[in-house]
């Protein structure tokens, strides 16, 4: 039994050293055939750039600008005078025309009101035929009073009858002179008079037509916010109406853009891929306050369009002659300032420039440039200053 445990014993140590006698060869192999640990550092190869040439060129640039559509006219409808709403003529969608009733209020009141301004204006009529006619028979009268006067001095003043009758028709003259003078007062005034009630009849007369609220232009009904019976207020928006048929895009424009548009001038407008010719009808002249832009208004030539759809319009800005532009894919922007790459040979130059306007993929360039100038005009992001290139011709 030793004899076996012994020669396996053996068995096992032969094989553990015949395996670690193969690792040592493998490891010594694997020195030998190594790379060297410091090879040659290699030289950094130069970057492949395609020059673009700057030229002056004379540039026609545009702008586009989105809004929405909205309807030509809007109006927010409300009653001139209070009172309750006796009835309700139309509903939301119906097609009205110019001065047509839309909601009515009670009109008892308003209708006497009239009433007594018509018969007002009847009696002073009449009041001034008669005192016209009144102040023709007082001159007559006072005609032949003064006659009567004059006859009774020339009999003298001997008698006491005729001394009392020559009172007595002094009196009487001086009777119908203040009579005479206050229809005349009321005849000269007569016009005046008349104007007044003719004024008061007037107003009665709006008064009325106020109860009723009309359309003031051909279109749509878009809203009726009130019912039957309600009470309604100046205050109250009763209805709102829309003209449909005219379209008006709404958008705000830069003060560039504005300075190189005027009223009346024609422009394109794109809806859902499709072109619509329009002109402007509105311009903001001063910009606004809180966002620095100016309001524009474009109307439509085309009906049939839909508020609230989403629009956009191409606007020409003022022609830039002998300027220098660049492609916008070859402008550096760090911290607020614009680089360009300028070819110097066979290296780069990373120079500060200033930019003006830009028309699409195009820039214009007012400082830092000249004409004849080679740049990089794309894949700029890596590039760095003083960095060798190889020019693609």
């Amino acid at each position: 039994m030793l004899t076996k445990s012994s020669n396996s014993m053996s068995k096992q140590i032969i094989l553990s050293v015949a395996v670690l006698g193969l690792s040592v060869l493998i490891i010594i192999a694997l020195k030998l055939t190594a790379p060297e640990n410091n090879p040659e550092r290699q030289a950094i190869a130069p970057v492949r750039v395609e020059p673009f040439i700057v030229k002056r060129v004379n540039l026609q640039p545009d702008t586009r600008i989105t809004g929405r559509l909205q309807p030509a006219n809007r109006a927010l409808l409300r009653f001139e005078t209070s009172g309750q709403v006796m009835q309700r003529q139309v509903e939301p969608g119906i097609k009205v025309q110019s001065g047509s009733a839309l909601i009515s209020l009670q009109t008892e009141d308003a209708q006497d009101n009239l009433i007594d301004a018509v018969a007002r204006l009847e009696m002073e009529t009449a009041a001034i035929r008669r005192d016209r006619r009144l102040l023709e028979i007082a001159g007559r009268d006072l005609i032949l009073q003064q006659q009567e006067v004059k006859r009774l001095q020339q009999l003298g003043s001997d008698s006491l009858v005729s001394a009392s009758r020559l009172d007595q028709a002094k009196q009487k003259l001086l009777q119908l002179e203040s009579s005479q003078a206050r229809l005349r007062y009321s005849v000269e005034t007569a016009n005046s008079r008349l104007d007044s009630a003719r004024a008061a009849k007037t107003r009665a007369q709006r008064a009325l037509d106020r109860t009723t609220l009309r359309a003031p232009f051909s279109g749509t009904v878009n809203t009726v916010n009130v019912e039957t019976g309600d009470y309604v207020t100046p205050a109250t928006v009763a209805a709102e109406l829309v003209d449909l048929e005219s379209i008006d895009l709404y958008a705000e424009v830069g003060g560039t853009a504005a300075g190189a548009l005027k009223l009346e001038q024609a422009v394109e407008v794109e809806i859902a891929g499709q072109s619509y010719r329009g002109h402007i009808i509105a311009l903001r002249s001063d910009p606004d306050p809180k966002t620095f832009t100016h309001a524009i208004r474009i109307r439509l030539e085309s009906a049939g369009l839909a508020p609230g759809t989403l629009a956009s319009v191409r606007l020409p800005l003022q022609k830039q002659n002998d300027v220098l532009t660049v492609p916008v894919s070859s402008m550096l922007q760090e911290d607020g300032t614009s680089y360009i790459f300028v070819i110097d040979g066979s290296s780069l130059v990373r120079r500060v420039v200033r930019v003006g306007i830009r028309d699409g993929d195009q820039v214009v360039i007012t400082e830092g440039l000249q004409a004849g100038d080679r740049i990089v005009s794309r894949d700029i992001a890596a590039l760095s200053n003083g960095q060798r290139i190889e020019v693609a011709e």
